[in-house]
Protein backbone atom coordinates (compact mmCIF):
# COMPACT_ATOMS: atom_id res chain seq x y z
CA UNK A 1 0.00 0.00 0.00
CA UNK A 2 1.05 3.63 -0.86
CA UNK A 3 2.55 5.20 2.92
CA UNK A 4 0.27 8.32 3.42
CA UNK A 5 2.46 10.89 5.19
CA UNK A 6 1.50 13.53 7.43
CA UNK A 7 1.25 17.09 6.05
CA UNK A 8 1.22 20.31 7.71
CA UNK A 9 0.12 24.31 6.48
CA UNK A 10 1.13 27.20 8.20
CA UNK A 11 -1.19 29.72 6.47
CA UNK A 12 -0.27 33.34 6.94
CA UNK A 13 -3.67 34.72 8.06
CA UNK A 14 -1.78 37.30 9.97
CA UNK A 15 -4.08 37.24 13.01
CA UNK A 16 -4.44 41.06 14.51
CA UNK A 17 -2.89 41.47 18.33
CA UNK A 18 -1.42 37.90 18.15
CA UNK A 19 0.17 34.67 15.99
CA UNK A 20 -1.53 32.05 14.66
CA UNK A 21 0.20 29.14 12.91
CA UNK A 22 -1.93 26.30 10.87
CA UNK A 23 -0.43 22.65 10.95
CA UNK A 24 -2.62 19.23 11.74
CA UNK A 25 -4.14 21.44 14.38
CA UNK A 26 -3.90 25.36 14.92
CA UNK A 27 -1.54 26.43 17.76
CA UNK A 28 -3.58 30.12 18.83
CA UNK A 29 -1.16 32.00 21.15
CA UNK A 30 -2.27 35.21 21.72
CA UNK A 31 0.55 38.60 22.17
CA UNK A 32 -0.64 41.77 22.94
CA UNK A 33 1.18 44.39 21.00
CA UNK A 34 1.03 47.92 20.93
CA UNK A 35 -1.68 49.38 18.40
CA UNK A 36 0.12 51.65 15.91
CA UNK A 37 -1.42 55.02 16.13
CA UNK A 38 -0.53 58.26 13.80
CA UNK A 39 2.52 59.85 15.40
CA UNK A 40 3.17 57.79 18.14
CA UNK A 41 6.38 58.26 20.03
CA UNK A 42 8.59 55.29 19.76
CA UNK A 43 12.25 54.28 19.98
CA UNK A 44 13.78 55.17 16.30
CA UNK A 45 16.71 56.50 17.34
CA UNK A 46 18.29 53.21 15.19
CA UNK A 47 16.33 53.63 12.51
CA UNK A 48 14.88 51.53 10.16
CA UNK A 49 17.10 49.36 7.38
CA UNK A 50 16.22 49.02 4.33
CA UNK A 51 16.57 45.68 3.32
CA UNK A 52 18.26 44.76 -0.18
CA UNK A 53 15.86 44.00 -3.05
CA UNK A 54 14.26 40.36 -3.29
CA UNK A 55 15.02 40.24 -7.27
CA UNK A 56 16.01 37.15 -8.79
CA UNK A 57 17.96 37.17 -12.05
CA UNK A 58 15.57 35.58 -14.08
CA UNK A 59 16.25 33.69 -17.10
CA UNK A 60 16.90 35.45 -19.87
CA UNK A 61 14.74 32.87 -22.06
CA UNK A 62 11.26 33.53 -20.25
CA UNK A 63 9.47 36.52 -19.39
CA UNK A 64 8.52 36.27 -15.94
CA UNK A 65 4.57 36.41 -14.90
CA UNK A 66 4.14 39.12 -11.95
CA UNK A 67 1.00 38.08 -10.03
CA UNK A 68 -1.52 40.14 -9.14
CA UNK A 69 -3.92 37.56 -9.10
CA UNK A 70 -5.46 38.40 -5.32
CA UNK A 71 -4.54 41.87 -5.39
CA UNK A 72 -7.08 42.17 -8.33
CA UNK A 73 -9.89 40.37 -6.21
CA UNK A 74 -9.96 42.89 -3.13
CA UNK A 75 -13.21 45.05 -3.28
CA UNK A 76 -11.87 48.39 -3.23
CA UNK A 77 -9.60 50.72 -4.29
CA UNK A 78 -8.33 51.43 -0.62
CA UNK A 79 -7.66 47.95 0.16
CA UNK A 80 -5.28 47.85 -2.96
CA UNK A 81 -3.67 51.09 -1.77
CA UNK A 82 -2.73 49.81 1.26
CA UNK A 83 -1.83 46.49 -0.33
CA UNK A 84 0.74 48.70 -2.26
CA UNK A 85 1.97 50.31 0.73
CA UNK A 86 2.58 47.06 2.85
CA UNK A 87 4.62 45.86 0.13
CA UNK A 88 7.01 48.90 0.29
CA UNK A 89 7.24 48.95 4.00
CA UNK A 90 7.87 45.45 4.55
CA UNK A 91 11.59 46.24 3.34
CA UNK A 92 12.41 48.18 6.10
CA UNK A 93 13.07 46.41 9.13
CA UNK A 94 13.62 48.03 12.90
CA UNK A 95 16.48 46.53 14.23
CA UNK A 96 15.86 46.54 17.77
CA UNK A 97 13.35 43.17 18.19
CA UNK A 98 9.80 44.06 19.28
CA UNK A 99 9.67 40.40 21.02
CA UNK A 100 12.10 37.27 20.97
CA UNK A 101 11.61 36.90 17.42
CA UNK A 102 9.81 39.79 16.12
CA UNK A 103 11.20 42.84 14.33
CA UNK A 104 9.17 45.45 13.36
CA UNK A 105 8.61 47.06 9.71
CA UNK A 106 7.60 50.63 8.88
CA UNK A 107 4.44 51.58 9.95
CA UNK A 108 1.87 52.24 7.08
CA UNK A 109 -0.72 55.34 8.03
CA UNK A 110 -3.57 54.66 5.03
CA UNK A 111 -5.04 58.34 4.83
CA UNK A 112 -8.82 58.85 4.67
CA UNK A 113 -9.63 55.49 4.80
CA UNK A 114 -11.20 53.38 7.32
CA UNK A 115 -11.10 49.88 6.81
CA UNK A 116 -12.44 46.74 8.92
CA UNK A 117 -10.21 44.01 10.73
CA UNK A 118 -11.52 41.73 7.83
CA UNK A 119 -10.63 44.03 5.11
CA UNK A 120 -7.18 44.13 6.65
CA UNK A 121 -6.70 40.49 7.14
CA UNK A 122 -7.89 40.24 3.65
CA UNK A 123 -5.16 42.76 2.42
CA UNK A 124 -2.34 41.14 4.08
CA UNK A 125 -3.44 37.46 3.23
CA UNK A 126 -3.38 38.77 -0.99
CA UNK A 127 0.25 40.44 -0.40
CA UNK A 128 1.54 37.14 0.64
CA UNK A 129 -0.75 35.40 -1.68
CA UNK A 130 1.14 37.36 -4.49
CA UNK A 131 4.38 37.42 -3.24
CA UNK A 132 5.84 34.39 -1.86
CA UNK A 133 9.46 35.41 -2.13
CA UNK A 134 8.72 38.34 1.19
CA UNK A 135 8.80 34.95 3.50
CA UNK A 136 9.44 36.81 6.58
CA UNK A 137 6.50 38.63 6.74
CA UNK A 138 5.04 37.44 10.84
CA UNK A 139 1.79 36.57 10.94
CA UNK A 140 1.76 38.91 14.13
CA UNK A 141 0.10 42.40 12.91
CA UNK A 142 -1.31 45.22 14.76
CA UNK A 143 -4.11 47.65 13.36
CA UNK A 144 -5.60 50.95 14.70
CA UNK A 145 -8.76 52.49 12.51
CA UNK A 146 -9.51 56.11 13.82
CA UNK A 147 -12.51 57.27 12.77
CA UNK A 148 -11.99 60.94 14.25
CA UNK A 149 -9.06 61.40 11.81
CA UNK A 150 -9.70 59.28 9.28
CA UNK A 151 -7.41 57.25 8.89
CA UNK A 152 -6.09 53.23 9.46
CA UNK A 153 -2.80 52.13 10.26
CA UNK A 154 -1.22 48.95 9.83
CA UNK A 155 1.61 47.66 11.19
CA UNK A 156 3.88 44.64 9.99
CA UNK A 157 6.58 42.29 11.48
CA UNK A 158 9.50 40.82 10.22
CA UNK A 159 10.06 37.09 11.95
CA UNK A 160 14.17 38.23 11.35
CA UNK A 161 16.41 41.01 11.94
CA UNK A 162 17.44 42.84 9.15
CA UNK A 163 21.29 41.19 9.10
CA UNK A 164 19.87 37.79 9.52
CA UNK A 165 17.19 39.05 6.77
CA UNK A 166 19.42 39.96 4.23
CA UNK A 167 21.79 37.01 4.83
CA UNK A 168 18.82 34.77 4.59
CA UNK A 169 17.34 36.70 1.06
CA UNK A 170 20.75 36.66 -0.19
CA UNK A 171 20.98 32.41 0.36
CA UNK A 172 17.48 32.13 -1.42
CA UNK A 173 18.47 34.31 -4.49
CA UNK A 174 21.34 32.46 -4.76
CA UNK A 175 19.67 29.34 -5.14
CA UNK A 176 16.45 30.87 -7.40
CA UNK A 177 19.23 32.24 -9.57
CA UNK A 178 21.13 29.28 -9.70
CA UNK A 179 18.03 27.21 -11.26
CA UNK A 180 16.92 29.59 -13.71
CA UNK A 181 20.48 30.00 -15.10
CA UNK A 182 19.95 26.07 -15.84
CA UNK A 183 16.73 26.62 -18.09
CA UNK A 184 17.62 26.12 -21.30
CA UNK A 185 15.76 28.09 -24.02
CA UNK A 186 12.82 26.67 -26.15
CA UNK A 187 11.21 24.88 -23.49
CA UNK A 188 7.15 24.31 -23.43
CA UNK A 189 5.62 25.79 -20.68
CA UNK A 190 4.89 22.63 -19.59
CA UNK A 191 8.56 21.16 -19.67
CA UNK A 192 9.17 24.20 -17.49
CA UNK A 193 6.51 23.48 -14.99
CA UNK A 194 7.15 19.53 -14.81
CA UNK A 195 11.34 20.64 -14.57
CA UNK A 196 10.51 22.60 -11.48
CA UNK A 197 8.14 19.87 -9.72
CA UNK A 198 11.24 17.42 -10.36
CA UNK A 199 13.51 20.40 -9.14
CA UNK A 200 11.55 20.68 -5.71
CA UNK A 201 11.13 17.20 -5.33
CA UNK A 202 15.16 16.51 -5.45
CA UNK A 203 15.96 19.44 -3.48
CA UNK A 204 13.32 19.14 -0.45
CA UNK A 205 12.17 16.58 2.07
CA UNK A 206 9.06 16.79 3.94
CA UNK A 207 9.50 18.64 7.33
CA UNK A 208 7.81 15.98 9.88
CA UNK A 209 9.11 17.58 12.47
CA UNK A 210 7.20 21.07 12.08
CA UNK A 211 4.26 20.12 15.29
CA UNK A 212 7.69 20.77 17.57
CA UNK A 213 7.47 24.42 16.50
CA UNK A 214 4.06 25.41 17.98
CA UNK A 215 4.57 23.26 20.97
CA UNK A 216 7.91 24.42 22.10
CA UNK A 217 7.05 27.57 20.34
CA UNK A 218 11.24 27.87 18.46
CA UNK A 219 9.90 30.00 15.57
CA UNK A 220 13.27 29.50 14.22
CA UNK A 221 12.10 26.80 12.39
CA UNK A 222 9.35 28.40 10.50
CA UNK A 223 11.38 28.53 7.19
CA UNK A 224 9.21 25.26 6.62
CA UNK A 225 6.21 26.97 5.33
CA UNK A 226 8.10 29.08 2.88
CA UNK A 227 10.60 29.20 -0.12
CA UNK A 228 13.51 29.60 2.23
CA UNK A 229 13.22 26.40 4.29
CA UNK A 230 12.11 24.46 0.72
CA UNK A 231 15.43 26.21 -1.37
CA UNK A 232 18.12 26.59 1.42
CA UNK A 233 17.37 24.58 3.77
CA UNK A 234 15.79 21.36 2.17
CA UNK A 235 12.75 21.14 4.53
CA UNK A 236 9.59 22.16 4.02
CA UNK A 237 6.06 21.46 4.96
CA UNK A 238 3.16 22.00 1.79
CA UNK A 239 3.22 25.46 2.28
CA UNK A 240 6.54 26.08 1.35
CA UNK A 241 6.34 23.40 -1.42
CA UNK A 242 3.39 25.31 -2.51
CA UNK A 243 5.08 28.95 -2.20
CA UNK A 244 8.19 27.80 -4.71
CA UNK A 245 6.31 26.33 -7.09
CA UNK A 246 3.61 29.30 -7.40
CA UNK A 247 7.33 31.61 -6.86
CA UNK A 248 9.51 29.38 -9.49
CA UNK A 249 6.77 29.11 -12.10
CA UNK A 250 5.64 32.46 -12.52
CA UNK A 251 9.60 33.33 -12.79
CA UNK A 252 9.37 31.79 -16.29
CA UNK A 253 5.61 32.79 -16.67
CA UNK A 254 3.58 30.57 -15.79
CA UNK A 255 0.59 31.90 -14.35
CA UNK A 256 0.67 29.54 -10.80
CA UNK A 257 -1.40 30.56 -7.81
CA UNK A 258 -1.70 29.28 -4.14
CA UNK A 259 -5.07 27.06 -3.50
CA UNK A 260 -6.03 26.58 0.59
CA UNK A 261 -8.41 23.72 1.76
CA UNK A 262 -7.77 20.28 3.72
CA UNK A 263 -6.69 16.88 2.41
CA UNK A 264 -6.65 13.99 4.45
CA UNK A 265 -8.42 15.70 7.08
CA UNK A 266 -5.63 18.08 7.72
CA UNK A 267 -5.23 22.13 6.51
CA UNK A 268 -3.64 21.97 3.67
CA UNK A 269 -2.03 23.97 0.46
CA UNK A 270 -1.33 22.98 -3.48
CA UNK A 271 -1.53 24.99 -6.48
CA UNK A 272 -3.23 25.86 -9.85
CA UNK A 273 -1.44 26.17 -12.76
CA UNK A 274 -2.58 27.75 -16.32
CA UNK A 275 -1.41 26.34 -19.61
CA UNK A 276 -2.46 27.34 -22.70
CA UNK A 277 -5.63 28.88 -21.04
CA UNK A 278 -6.88 25.68 -19.24
CA UNK A 279 -6.43 25.62 -15.70
CA UNK A 280 -4.77 22.61 -13.88
CA UNK A 281 -4.21 21.79 -9.65
CA UNK A 282 -0.60 20.64 -8.58
CA UNK A 283 0.10 19.17 -5.51
CA UNK A 284 3.75 19.01 -5.03
CA UNK A 285 3.58 17.88 -1.64
CA UNK A 286 1.69 14.93 -1.96
CA UNK A 287 3.94 14.03 -4.93
CA UNK A 288 7.09 13.73 -2.71
CA UNK A 289 6.94 10.59 -1.24
CA UNK A 290 9.53 7.68 -1.37
CA UNK A 291 7.97 5.63 -3.49
CA UNK A 292 8.15 6.84 -7.86
CA UNK A 293 5.34 5.40 -8.64
CA UNK A 294 3.40 7.94 -7.15
CA UNK A 295 5.62 10.79 -8.24
CA UNK A 296 3.29 12.13 -10.63
CA UNK A 297 -0.45 11.68 -9.23
CA UNK A 298 -1.06 14.88 -8.34
CA UNK A 299 1.08 16.88 -11.71
CA UNK A 300 -1.67 18.76 -13.78
CA UNK A 301 -5.22 16.89 -13.06
CA UNK A 302 -8.56 18.18 -13.10
CA UNK A 303 -10.81 19.12 -10.16
CA UNK A 304 -12.99 15.64 -10.20
CA UNK A 305 -9.35 13.82 -9.89
CA UNK A 306 -8.32 15.71 -7.00
CA UNK A 307 -11.61 16.11 -5.05
CA UNK A 308 -10.85 12.53 -4.46
CA UNK A 309 -8.77 13.37 -1.34
CA UNK A 310 -8.90 17.18 -1.57
CA UNK A 311 -11.20 19.75 -0.11
CA UNK A 312 -11.43 23.12 -0.90
CA UNK A 313 -11.95 26.18 1.61
CA UNK A 314 -14.49 28.51 0.70
CA UNK A 315 -13.88 31.78 -0.61
CA UNK A 316 -13.31 34.60 0.78
CA UNK A 317 -16.80 36.37 -0.39
CA UNK A 318 -18.80 33.34 0.83
CA UNK A 319 -17.47 33.74 4.61
CA UNK A 320 -18.86 36.76 6.98
CA UNK A 321 -16.51 39.46 9.13
CA UNK A 322 -16.57 37.40 11.75
CA UNK A 323 -15.65 34.01 10.11
CA UNK A 324 -12.59 35.76 8.27
CA UNK A 325 -11.72 37.62 11.77
CA UNK A 326 -11.65 34.86 14.28
CA UNK A 327 -12.18 35.67 17.77
CA UNK A 328 -11.56 34.12 21.68
CA UNK A 329 -14.09 31.24 20.65
CA UNK A 330 -13.40 30.01 17.38
CA UNK A 331 -10.03 30.26 15.21
CA UNK A 332 -10.14 32.37 11.75
CA UNK A 333 -11.85 30.39 8.90
CA UNK A 334 -9.26 29.70 6.09
CA UNK A 335 -9.92 31.15 2.05
CA UNK A 336 -9.30 31.53 -1.26
CA UNK A 337 -9.08 34.25 -2.72
CA UNK A 338 -10.20 32.61 -6.71
CA UNK A 339 -10.07 28.73 -6.93
CA UNK A 340 -10.12 28.34 -11.13
CA UNK A 341 -12.46 25.36 -12.71
CA UNK A 342 -10.13 22.46 -13.73
CA UNK A 343 -11.83 20.01 -16.35
CA UNK A 344 -9.28 19.76 -18.93
CA UNK A 345 -6.78 16.62 -18.35
CA UNK A 346 -4.57 17.41 -21.73
CA UNK A 347 -1.61 18.57 -19.74
CA UNK A 348 -2.19 15.83 -17.12
CA UNK A 349 1.48 14.20 -16.70
CA UNK A 350 0.11 10.68 -17.32
CA UNK A 351 -2.21 11.62 -20.41
CA UNK A 352 1.49 13.80 -21.67
CA UNK A 353 3.98 10.80 -20.76
CA UNK A 354 2.69 7.17 -20.69
CA UNK A 355 1.77 5.41 -23.58
CA UNK A 356 -1.75 5.01 -24.59
CA UNK A 357 -3.52 2.16 -24.65
CA UNK A 358 -5.90 2.19 -27.53
CA UNK A 359 -5.74 -1.31 -28.66
CA UNK A 360 -4.13 -4.50 -26.94
CA UNK A 361 -3.28 -6.38 -29.82
CA UNK A 362 -0.93 -2.82 -31.42
CA UNK A 363 2.82 -2.00 -30.87
CA UNK A 364 2.93 1.10 -29.17
CA UNK A 365 2.77 -0.42 -25.82
CA UNK A 366 5.20 -3.20 -26.68
CA UNK A 367 7.16 -0.30 -27.98
CA UNK A 368 7.33 1.64 -25.28
CA UNK A 369 8.44 -0.79 -22.39
CA UNK A 370 11.43 -1.67 -24.67
CA UNK A 371 12.50 2.23 -24.27
CA UNK A 372 11.86 1.97 -19.88
CA UNK A 373 13.29 -1.72 -20.18
CA UNK A 374 16.17 -0.33 -22.48
CA UNK A 375 17.20 2.62 -19.69
CA UNK A 376 15.98 0.24 -16.96
CA UNK A 377 13.31 2.20 -15.79
CA UNK A 378 11.64 1.82 -12.32
CA UNK A 379 8.22 1.74 -13.51
CA UNK A 380 6.16 1.98 -16.49
CA UNK A 381 2.99 4.10 -17.12
CA UNK A 382 0.04 2.98 -19.32
CA UNK A 383 -3.08 5.36 -19.69
CA UNK A 384 -5.75 3.34 -20.76
CA UNK A 385 -7.77 5.70 -22.58
CA UNK A 386 -11.55 6.08 -21.21
CA UNK A 387 -12.81 6.48 -24.88
CA UNK A 388 -11.63 3.04 -26.02
CA UNK A 389 -11.60 1.25 -22.72
CA UNK A 390 -13.62 0.53 -19.21
CA UNK A 391 -10.94 0.75 -16.66
CA UNK A 392 -11.84 -2.49 -14.89
CA UNK A 393 -12.05 -4.54 -17.85
CA UNK A 394 -8.84 -3.17 -19.47
CA UNK A 395 -7.09 -3.72 -16.15
CA UNK A 396 -8.61 -7.67 -15.87
CA UNK A 397 -7.68 -8.14 -19.46
CA UNK A 398 -3.91 -7.31 -18.90
CA UNK A 399 -3.15 -8.36 -16.07
CA UNK A 400 -5.48 -10.93 -14.53
CA UNK A 401 -7.90 -12.87 -16.85
CA UNK A 402 -6.34 -14.68 -20.05
CA UNK A 403 -5.07 -13.90 -22.11
CA UNK A 404 -2.97 -11.27 -19.72
CA UNK A 405 -1.88 -8.85 -22.61
CA UNK A 406 1.26 -7.64 -20.34
CA UNK A 407 2.73 -10.49 -20.07
CA UNK A 408 2.85 -11.01 -23.97
CA UNK A 409 4.28 -7.53 -23.92
CA UNK A 410 6.94 -8.10 -21.36
CA UNK A 411 7.38 -11.77 -23.24
CA UNK A 412 8.38 -9.91 -26.56
CA UNK A 413 10.34 -7.29 -24.97
CA UNK A 414 12.67 -10.13 -22.77
CA UNK A 415 12.82 -11.58 -25.84
CA UNK A 416 14.78 -8.56 -27.28
CA UNK A 417 17.05 -7.88 -24.43
CA UNK A 418 20.20 -9.46 -24.16
CA UNK A 419 21.74 -8.95 -20.51
CA UNK A 420 18.89 -9.07 -18.56
CA UNK A 421 15.29 -9.39 -18.46
CA UNK A 422 12.28 -8.01 -16.62
CA UNK A 423 11.31 -10.28 -13.59
CA UNK A 424 8.21 -11.50 -14.15
CA UNK A 425 7.51 -13.02 -11.02
CA UNK A 426 8.33 -9.45 -9.19
CA UNK A 427 6.28 -6.98 -10.84
CA UNK A 428 3.93 -4.71 -8.78
CA UNK A 429 0.89 -3.35 -10.24
CA UNK A 430 -1.00 0.13 -8.85
CA UNK A 431 -4.42 1.07 -10.40
CA UNK A 432 -5.21 4.58 -10.64
CA UNK A 433 -8.26 4.51 -11.61
CA UNK A 434 -9.26 8.29 -11.22
CA UNK A 435 -6.23 8.76 -13.51
CA UNK A 436 -7.25 6.49 -15.98
CA UNK A 437 -3.92 4.90 -15.42
CA UNK A 438 -2.01 2.05 -14.02
CA UNK A 439 1.38 2.01 -13.40
CA UNK A 440 3.83 -0.74 -13.17
CA UNK A 441 6.75 -1.10 -10.86
CA UNK A 442 9.75 -2.88 -12.98
CA UNK A 443 12.51 -5.13 -11.52
CA UNK A 444 15.62 -6.52 -13.72
CA UNK A 445 17.22 -10.02 -13.39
Amino acid sequence: MRKVFQRGLSIVMCIVLGLISCSCEIYDTLSTIMEPKKGIVEDVSLGYTLIDSTAFTYSPHYKPYVSRDSYNRLENDSMRKLYDMLYTNVYHVYPKSFSDSEYKTKQVILEEALLSQAQIRLTIKALTDDNPHIFWVSTTFGYLVNQEENYTAVQLYSRMSPKKLTESINALKEKVNGFFALLKADMTAYQLELYIHDYILKTCEYDENTLDVYTSMDMTKTNSFDPYGVLVNGLAVCEGYARTFQMLCNGVGIRCINVIGESHSELHMWNAVQLDGDWYYVDTTWDDNNEKSFMYDYFNINEKQLTVDHEFSPLNTELTDEEICGDDKINALTSNFYIPKCTETAFNYYVRESVHLESYDSDDVTNSLMKAASEKADCFHIYIDPKEFTFDYAVDQMFFSYPQYFFQYVDSVNNSLTDYSIDVTNLSLYQKEALSSVTVVLNYI
